[in-house]
């Protein structure tokens, strides 16, 4: 399903099988590991596991595949895997686009919460979260420790919906 832009700047719409390479390219540029092509397709053949991809229309009308969202639904409860936006489609509105139409689904399907692990030096990606009334209810230190000389924490957070 692709969306539509309307009067927006941002489309968001579904991302499937075929998507794999890109959304492997935009978490590559977005985070230190990136995930391969096969790790999404893995990810995505699960039962529950969806995927969001985010396009930005520039003023020019130059359009870029420049964000994701990767979740999944078991039973009534959501968990956010990933959200990555390419470094020149930042702080142009596809994280918010992609968490809200994210919850919008989420809700669709009856999910009580959604949780979510953060880095928690990503002040930017925090403040979204907190913006859409996700709440800190714990920290796992040393979470996030591959390929980096010192390991850094995570915050979890979790949102409800009902």
């Amino acid at each position: 399903m692709r969306a539509t832009f309307g009067r927006s700047s941002t489309a968001v719409g579904a991302a499937g099988i075929d998507d794999c390479d890109l959304l492997a390219d935009i978490h590559g540029a977005a985070f230190r590991r990136g995930w391969s092509a096969a790790e999404f397709e893995a990810m995505l053949s699960q039962p529950g596991t969806h995927a969001l991809i985010a396009d930005y229309r520039n003023p020019i009308g130059r359009i870029t595949r420049g964000g994701f969202a990767l979740y999944r639904i078991v039973a009534d409860e959501g968990e956010v895997i990933s959200i990555a936006v390419t470094d020149d489609c930042r702080r142009r509105g596809l994280g918010r686009a992609l968490l809200e139409e994210l919850l919008r689904h989420c809700y669709r399907e009856h999910v009580v919460s959604v949780t979510l692990e953060v880095e928690e030096a990503n002040t930017p990606a925090i403040a979204l979260y907190q913006a859409f009334d996700f709440e800190v209810v714990g920290e796992r230190p040393g979470y996030y420790a591959q390929g980096r000389p010192r390991p850094s924490g995570a915050v979890v957070m979790r949102r409800k919906l009902r």
